[in-house]
């Protein structure tokens, strides 16, 4: 008789157990989740309006070399680029209709040019235009901002791209996740304790309680 208590008590835990600390880590996941979804959102806006208001304001600069012949306007391009002052963060490029690459802030600019849909879209459309994913060229994620660059005639020359690795901010946005779990681990062992205080001040008294009372009434 004494040990019934006992494993009603161990199965009331048990239950209790899973269905607070299963509810608590289902809300926390969707917190987790949400909180990680926020900053990666801020992060990645911030960083394009910084990168379409650079295209913007570098293209109005622009507007009054490209009246001149095809060589000036190459060679204020590759002077523009190289002294492009945040070349350590992010690359400036300046491609021709054809998608060659014809000046960069990183200097030697030989190779494979960019393909991703960013600067097609922005010679089709004459506006701004992003890029956010993989290079398909390097594999390396990466985010980028094309804007064109009209001749006088009306006709779309070449783009001026901005282009940086998204590799800090995916750092960065890991972080934030990784202090969310944390901060939901802290919330699932307080809950555990104070779930274990309530059986063994409330739950387990009153077992007892119970547990006497019908053993009286049975005769004892």
């Amino acid at each position: 008789m004494k040990k019934r208590p006992v494993f009603r008590i161990k199965g009331l835990r048990r239950r209790w157990l899973i269905n607070t600390v299963g509810v608590v880590s289902a809300l926390g996941l969707v917190c987790v989740l949400v909180v990680t979804m926020i900053f990666s959102a801020y992060y990645y806006s911030t960083m394009e309006a910084d990168m379409r208001y650079r295209a913007r304001t570098t293209t109005e600069f622009f507007a009054d070399y490209i009246n001149q012949s095809y060589n000036e306007y190459y060679q204020s391009c590759i002077t523009y680029a190289q002294t492009f002052e945040d070349k350590n963060n992010i690359e400036l490029q300046f491609i021709d209709a054809s998608g060659r690459i014809v000046a960069s802030s990183h200097g030697s600019w030989s190779g494979t040019s960019p393909t991703t849909t960013d600067i097609a879209a922005a010679i089709k459309n004459r506006s701004i235009e992003k890029f956010a994913g993989e290079n398909p060229a390097t594999g390396e994620r990466i985010l980028a901002v094309s804007s064109p660059m009209i001749y006088s005639n009306g006709e779309v020359i070449g783009v001026l791209r901005y282009v940086t690795s998204t590799a800090i901010m995916d750092i960065q946005i890991a972080y934030v996740a990784m202090y969310s779990m944390l901060a939901l681990l802290v919330v699932l062992g307080v809950v555990l304790f104070s779930s274990n205080y309530y059986i063994h001040t409330i739950l387990n008294p009153l077992s007892e309680i119970i547990d006497k009372a019908k053993r009286i009434a049975g005769g004892s």
